[in-house]
């Protein structure tokens, strides 16, 4: 007799069909867990989807394909929220307040839905889907992608929409017990110092001022930082520089909503269009439950708040705002400060994006008045302005101690990438097991002497308790007895750990690696061109730093080459090829914080 497979979008076993020998799993991670937690001899018969883009010809279609829909429903969700409320606010108002969640919402729908098209298939599938009842609304957008990009759950939702929509009644219910659990809440936590740093003349005098003036509120600010990852030092020189006229502007505390969903609201709002195809269907049908409460329910509070709030401001112009591609209240708030004609000064978060395909910078600046980039131009963004950023690259470590031989910084793996962006080199299974793969190889070939002086430093798993990632512990297993340290939960700082050590290697394209180049540290990356793929325009921008050694390609040669350079980083990296290339990279890439600096300065006269 023929048994179907049951088709499982999630690991939450409780949702799989009880007693299923046979699965047909969407995502290889699905797999990866089950061998993490020594369940795969428990079926018959386990299939896996192929991870998708592959190529890089996939990868363009996909993002091409995303972006139009984006675009199109933004306009469609704009004129909708204000037909809601009995506002006109406008499409450029709804626009930013959105930030990039809109298209994260279409591209976690985008890949459920294009997995299912493709293989759920009722006559050779079997499955239970979440009850209705089981469904979350999220309070916010940050919220929403906690949901549906790192939760069991937040997929089921997704899933059971599709399978409500498209093969009605097919499948039996489930309902949960628990929610999916509220977003992690980030915070600035302070760093460490040395004495010499907090005694600094200079620095004391900064940080007196400065908190005197904030204190006080001498002045009303005409400048106003919100939500920005400056160091302490530049925040209160800025204060202190100009008289008050710039000042940190803290936004109002958003209790969380209690408030019961609208339904003839939320009907409103995702209703069908003439012409809308089984794609548009499927991403408005998840908006119903996936809206946050903020843009529907809590609406007209939230906005007359922070309205009431930036009365307090009579003076304020220019507001610099970075987090905002990332959190709903800034977001909000930015939307809210533009009518009131604030210019928003978005500078550029702390890593390099826009080199690769489906950088997401595309949508931000039209989004925004100025556009301050770390250090590099292009003349095709009409607002850019070639800035410097005042992020602390460098943390201080004043013992001047060199405690590590090999420093080996690594990213997480995440099972869902949030947006059709190589930018997120390992997220998604087709990079997360590229990734794996490199990393396997690279230590593989590095051999045990140099092993043993490996400190790995992986990404926080405390910061991870929530997140869907692929388990690097157990993959990299076969080495981590032969390693010095295997480091995921140390309270040290990579950054401090960088000033602690010989040689940094560095495994992705975010922060850690231009941390370690700035901070003029023996530093080698390695790059991998399969996954974080450069436009055309940019195809030879690490092509100085590969000469060098600075950037690898293959996990194999780089291996070879730390054996090569391990006993004495210092001579290869101080030599004067090595710094030309890093010299010229940064020049071209990072500039000097005291041009931001000088520029707040001026918007505060």
């Amino acid at each position: 007799m023929f048994v179907k497979s049951n088709f499982v979008v999630s690991t939450h076993r409780n949702v799989w069909l009880p007693n299923a020998k046979r699965l047909f799993a969407v995502d290889p991670y699905i797999v990866h867990v089950l061998e993490r937690e020594g369940c795969f001899a428990d079926y018959d018969e386990v299939q896996a989807a192929p991870p998708s883009r592959a190529t890089r010809e996939e990868f363009l279609h996909d993002h091409e394909f995303v972006d139009r829909k984006f675009h199109q429903y933004s306009d469609i969700l704009a004129h909708r929220l204000d037909k809601l409320h009995g506002s006109s606010h406008g499409v450029h108002f709804w626009q930013k307040a959105f930030s990039l969640s809109i298209l994260r919402h279409v591209s976690l729908c985008y890949d459920l839905f294009k997995t299912c098209e493709t293989y759920l298939n009722p006559m050779l599938h079997d499955c239970r889907v979440l009850d209705q009842e089981s469904y979350r609304i999220p309070v916010d957008f940050d919220e929403h992608r906690q949901m549906f990009q790192n939760t069991d759950l937040g997929q089921e939702q997704l899933f059971s929409i599709y399978c409500g929509l498209f093969h009605p009644g097919q499948f039996a219910s489930w309902r949960s017990n628990t929610s999916s659990p509220r977003p992690n809440t980030k915070s600035l936590k302070p760093q460490s110092r040395g004495l010499w740093r907090q005694l600094n003349p200079r620095r004391v005098a900064h940080k007196v001022v400065g908190r005197f003036l904030r204190t006080l509120r001498t002045r009303s600010p005409k400048v106003g930082i919100i939500d920005c990852s400056f160091s302490p030092e530049y925040r209160d020189r800025l204060v202190a520089e100009s008289a008050g006229r710039i000042q940190t502007i803290p936004l109002p505390i958003m209790p969380l909503s209690n408030s019961a969903p609208q339904w003839r609201l939320r009907d409103q709002l995702v209703q069908n269009e003439p012409g809308f195809d089984r794609f548009d269907k499927f991403v408005f049908a998840c908006l119903r439950h996936g809206m946050p409460k903020m843009f529907v329910e809590d609406f007209p509070h939230v906005y007359a708040r922070l309205n009431s709030h930036f009365n307090r401001y009579p003076d304020l112009r220019w507001v610099v705002c970075e987090w905002w591609i990332g959190q709903t209240h800034s977001a909000l708030a930015l939307a809210v400060l533009q009518q009131r004609d604030v210019k928003h000064i978005y500078n550029e978060h702390n890593y390099l994006s826009h080199f690769f395909v489906g950088s997401n910078l595309k949508y931000l600046a039209p989004l925004v008045d100025e556009f301050v980039s770390l250090g590099w131009e292009d003349s095709s963004t009409p607002n850019l302005i070639r800035g410097a950023s005042l992020y602390p690259w460098i943390e201080k470590d004043d013992r001047g101690v060199k405690e590590r031989d090999i420093l080996f910084v690594s990213a997480p793996a995440l099972m869902h990438m949030p947006e059709i962006n190589t930018c997120y080199g390992e997220s998604g299974a087709y990079r997360a097991i590229a990734f794996i793969d490199m990393n396997q190889r690279f230590l593989a070939k590095l051999g045990e002497e140099t092993l043993s002086k490996l400190y790995i430093r992986s990404y926080p798993s405390r910061l991870m308790r929530e997140w869907l990632i692929w388990d690097q512990s157990m993959v990299l297993a076969p080495y981590l007895n032969t390693v010095k340290v295997y480091d995921d939960d140390s309270p040290i700082s990579a950054r401090s750990l960088m000033q602690r050590s010989r040689l940094v290697i560095v495994n992705y394209l975010s922060t850690a690696y231009l941390e370690s180049i700035i901070a003029n540290i023996p530093t080698i990356f390695i790059w991998n061109q399969d996954t974080y793929l450069l436009t055309e325009k940019y195809m030879g921008v690490f092509d100085a730093l590969i000469e060098a050694g600075i950037c690898q390609t293959n996990p194999d040669a780089a291996a070879d080459f730390v054996n090569r350079i391990k006993d004495n980083p210092e001579r290869w990296w101080h030599s004067s090829e090595v710094q030309r290339s890093r010299a010229a990279f940064l020049n071209a890439n990072i500039g000097d914080p005291e041009v931001m600096i000088q520029y707040l300065l001026a918007k505060a006269n």
